[in-house]
């Protein structure tokens, strides 16, 4: 299915839910390790998405994406509980949707990092997950193009994409190519290095992925 809620408020619902999930943990559960990125607890990363944005509206986008840039969201935040974390994510809704309206892409952008996130921190908790939510599909989809621009560059390959929610990205051009069909949650936590190379692997591809996996597959870090 193609997502139809407009970005800015795909974005807003997507954040809706992490702070309702957030407010109804207890200290402890706001401790608890992400085995996805083991650095950081639960509050960590609520902070780090409420810190994006913050970044965002102040200009602060020198290193943006680096781990340095991350880490900095997460210290500044410290000492605050993950509700006033929250407190402080809602407190720049306004501004943050007045900006998005303008910028949909960015929207995307947003959504896409937030959804991964709200995966990590459901897995740490044992909790379920809607595996075929709105903002999951519009993540896959905003994850897609980055797949076949970066292996094109890397590896001079084509890689077609076939969604289970109906849609498929063929890539450009005619030279050598391989397909990967995958449900939108499945290729989003693939491309994001939520997944052993192994279950990557295991996917259901058309001619031989390993060059691609050993190289250019996952848009952060390397596959496990």
């Amino acid at each position: 299915m193609a997502t139809a809620t407009e970005p800015h408020q795909l974005y807003a619902d997507t954040r809706d839910e992490l702070i309702a999930l957030a407010r109804s943990l207890t200290p402890g559960q706001a401790e608890t390790i992400i085995p996805a990125t083991p650095e950081w607890r639960v509050k960590d990363a609520v902070a780090h998405v409420c810190g994006i944005v913050a970044d965002f509206l102040a200009g602060r986008l020198d290193g943006v994406g680096t781990d340095e840039w991350t880490a900095r969201q997460v210290t500044e935040r410290a000492d605050s509980s993950i509700g006033e974390v929250c407190d402080e994510w809602l407190s720049h809704a306004d501004a943050v949707q007045e900006v998005l309206t303008n910028e949909p892409f960015l929207g995307v952008r947003l959504t896409g990092d937030l959804i991964v996130h709200i995966h990590d921190i459901e897995d740490a908790l044992g909790r379920d997950t809607d595996t075929g939510s709105e903002a999951t599909v519009s993540g896959a989809h905003r994850y897609v193009p980055h797949l076949q621009e970066r292996v094109l560059e890397r590896l001079n390959v084509g890689v077609d994409v076939e969604l289970n929610d109906g849609t498929s990205w063929p890539a450009p051009g005619t030279y050598q190519r391989v397909s990967l069909r995958a449900t939108p949650y499945d290729f989003l936590r693939s491309v994001t290095g939520r997944r052993s190379r192994a279950e990557v692997e295991a996917l259901d591809w058309t001619g031989d992925p390993t060059e691609i996996l050993d190289q250019a597959f996952v848009s952060y870090g390397e596959l496990a």
